[in-house]
């Protein structure tokens, strides 16, 4: 299974690029925002809720209450990403929102340099600057030949934001619990965030079997398949091994996008991409290779 892990890693990141496009073909089948979101994250609810219960006891079982609050909590981050990343796709194009959502990457070194106090290692600062660098080129801001959205953009960093946190805070909150117990819970904190925000947002309910047809396929894609893949087999790859792999959402968003939306791509976009993902690399292996070289 060890061998396998890459690949189904693989596979969870790509899935993460598919529901920005998804998301605006629910839209185009006119599909509202809240009743999207909400049918998302319930039936991946329904689903984990099911799996969790043929599991044995032991399997189910958390150590106690704190430790559940917890991963209900991390969880909850969830609803915080998709919600501010979806208000952005009303805005800008599906690649533009996918660049700004790999900022989590620098805005995690941020995170954690203001948690420790501790200033950063240059391979940081290297990878920060790829990175801005990138999303200039992949957002279009240079050359700068059309308009584009600046609360779209806003409403992206706030969901990379989002997921950086989700990163810093909650990583290794409830390692110890069974994959599908930590999915449960995780998808139920991210569910009662939806349900808090867009419920007051769906009345009067309308073209409920198309928010049912499209919940359940983005449910799919944007959390059962990655969380499963995720859950199972990023423990059982080598450090910063994971982070890298996973970077292939960004092109897997653009490449879906061009395919479902028929989204135009740029050079400089895909000049922006392959500098984020070369910077995500930096971040990962240079400290490795180091710490190697120095033992």
């Amino acid at each position: 299974m060890k061998r396998l892990a890459p690949l189904f890693v693989a596979i969870g990141a790509i899935s993460y690029g598919i529901p920005g496009s998804l998301f605006k073909l629910a839209n185009h089948d006119q599909v509202a925002d809240g009743a999207l979101l909400i049918a998302t994250f319930l039936i991946a609810f329904i689903i984990f809720t099911l799996i969790r219960s043929l599991l044995p006891k032991r399997q189910k079982r958390v150590a106690n209450r704190k430790l559940k609050w917890l991963v209900i909590v991390s969880g909850s981050s969830m609803g915080f990403t998709n919600t501010f990343y979806l208000l952005s796709l009303s805005y800008v194009p599906v690649a533009i929102a996918a660049v700004m959502m790999m900022q989590s990457v620098w805005l995690s070194i941020v995170i954690s340099c203001l948690i420790n106090r501790k200033l950063p290692t240059k391979t940081q600062v290297i990878s920060v600057i790829t990175i801005l660098i990138g999303t200039v080129l992949a957002t279009g801001l240079f050359p700068l030949d059309h308009a584009v959205s600046l609360k779209g953009m806003a409403l992206s960093f706030l969901s990379a934001l989002a997921y950086a946190l989700t990163i810093q805070f909650t990583g290794n909150v409830g390692q110890e619990l069974h994959p599908f117990t930590k999915a449960q819970l995780m998808s139920a904190g991210a569910l009662i965030v939806i349900l808090l925000i867009w419920v007051p947002t769906v009345w009067p309910l309308t073209h409920i079997s198309s928010a049912i047809h499209w919940g359940s396929i983005t449910s799919f894609f944007a959390m059962v398949l990655p969380l499963t893949c995720f859950s199972f087999f990023m423990p059982k790859l080598s450090l910063g091994i994971g982070p890298i792999i996973s970077s292939l959402e960004l092109p897997s968003s653009v490449v879906f996008a061009f395919m479902l939306l028929d989204e135009t791509v740029t050079g400089a976009q895909i000049l922006g991409v392959i500098l984020i993902i070369l910077a995500v690399i930096i971040t990962n292996i240079l400290p490795l290779r180091t710490q190697r070289q120095w033992k």
